[in-house]
């Protein structure tokens, strides 16, 4: 399965519509469809084989029936921060990943409660107190491997300067710090990026890392057992991609075959693939601004308190989006104005749509990873109701009342 199509997203709009689930007061919701998230979780699967166990980033998408769905399939959580560890708790999650770079005294203490952990430690400095204050966990270091993807400099966390991960221009520190670490450091993470298709410089970066716990296993064998590969597959977001996990896996097996021949185990990250293409955002259009001929500016009810990432960096991440129904076959420039009192709220700008009224909806695909996970508070509007369908349609997350805002700044 690849992005779902829009004869599909009208049908799963009508249904919804025809439902009970949403109100008046509902002029946007996001739908949410986990036969596509079941599909992914096998592609990745069969791609890798039983070379790895795997994990879901609860950033690209937190919400706990949606966790509770992929830890029932067997799939672990990762999380980059402690609350994320709290989340991946609850939902029963066999496997727990904790990143991040700035992780707490209180909350390495704290993590001690946590079974089924793994802890990628940041840097030396902060290796160093966790394996002071806990005991229990097993414990990676990140290593920053220098290398560009070609993702999008707010993606790519793996350059000189990046502020993830030990950088392996510190060899030496590192080879000595883990040797004598005494077994207590069993594994090395690494995460280049996110959204590129790159694959032999994310694999590149990857063999970098290899290269290193074999020298550390030759001078102390058996010292590294783990590869965490992180995460960073793309999502397809326009006619046309073509993304293929088991084209990633292949790039690994010719770079890194440590990987697949039981050297190591491997653990994996990814996040935005599995979600993505699982969920639309559906928006009533508002109102219909032309004040220039053939140029629409669309005011809808979700904008960069649901899109951050496409309203701060326009151009960048591109939806495609369809109007419903769509009554006029003249196609417009069109801008899409969000609900928010600033002037950078757009979806997008200079897109093609057809001529719009008020009353319609507009649906923007491709929304199920960071996006509702981004939610901003800015303007206080209340967050949007989710709706997710299984075997039957169920609200996955209910509207935010009045109440929850006006209790959230209190």
């Amino acid at each position: 399965m690849s992005r779902v199509d829009v004869h599909r997203i009208n049908q799963q709009f009508e249904k919804v519509r025809a439902s009970s689930l949403l109100d008046e007061i509902d002029t946007s919701f996001i739908y949410y469809d986990f036969s596509v998230l079941q599909n992914r979780v096998e592609q990745v699967s069969s791609a890798f084989g039983n070379a790895a166990r795997h994990t879901v980033a609860v950033k690209s998408n937190p919400l706990s029936k949606v966790l509770n769905f992929i830890t029932g399939m067997g799939f672990g959580l990762e999380c980059a921060s402690f609350e994320e560890v709290l989340l991946a708790q609850r939902a029963g999650a066999p496997l727990i990943a904790w990143d991040s770079p700035a992780k707490t005294h209180q909350e390495m203490i704290a993590s001690n409660e946590v079974d089924s952990l793994v802890i990628n430690a940041d840097s030396l400095r902060e290796l160093s107190e966790l394996l002071k204050l806990n005991r229990q966990a097993r414990i990676f270091l990140r290593i920053n491997p220098h290398t560009e993807t070609g993702a999008h400099a707010s993606m790519s966390v793996a350059g000189a300067r990046s502020k993830f991960g030990e950088s392996i221009a510190n060899r030496a520190q590192i080879i000595e710090t883990l040797v004598s670490a005494s077994g207590r450091v069993s594994g090395l993470h690494v995460h280049t990026s996110s959204q590129t298709a790159d694959y032999i410089r994310m694999a590149d970066a990857i063999r970098k890392v290899i290269d290193l716990a074999i020298e550390i296993n030759a001078i102390a064998p058996d010292t590294i057992r783990t590869i965490d590969i992180g995460g960073g597959f793309p999502a397809e977001y326009k006619a046309g991609d073509d993304f293929n996990i088991s084209s990633y896996a292949e790039a690994l097996r010719k770079a890194c075959p440590e990987l697949f021949d039981g050297s190591f185990e491997v653990l994996t990250e990814f996040g935005r693939y599995y979600h993505a293409n699982a969920a639309w955002t559906a928006t009533q259009v508002h109102d219909v601004k032309t004040t220039e001929p053939e140029h629409q500016v669309l005011i809808v009810h979700v904008g960069a308190d649901l899109f951050l990432r496409e309203a701060y960096n326009p151009g960048v991440w591109h939806h495609d989006m369809l109007l419903h129904p769509s009554v006029n076959s003249v196609l417009m420039n069109t801008d899409v104005g969000g609900p928010l009192c600033f002037g950078g709220d757009y979806i997008a700008k200079n897109i093609q749509l057809p001529k719009a009224t008020a009353g319609e909806w507009l649906i923007i695909q491709d929304t199920g990873a960071n996006s509702f996970a981004l939610w901003s508070r800015h303007c206080s509007r209340a967050f949007p109701k989710i709706i997710g369908e299984d075997s039957e349609l169920a609200i996955l997350r209910d509207r935010d009342s009045f109440e929850d805002i006006l209790n959230f700044w209190s």
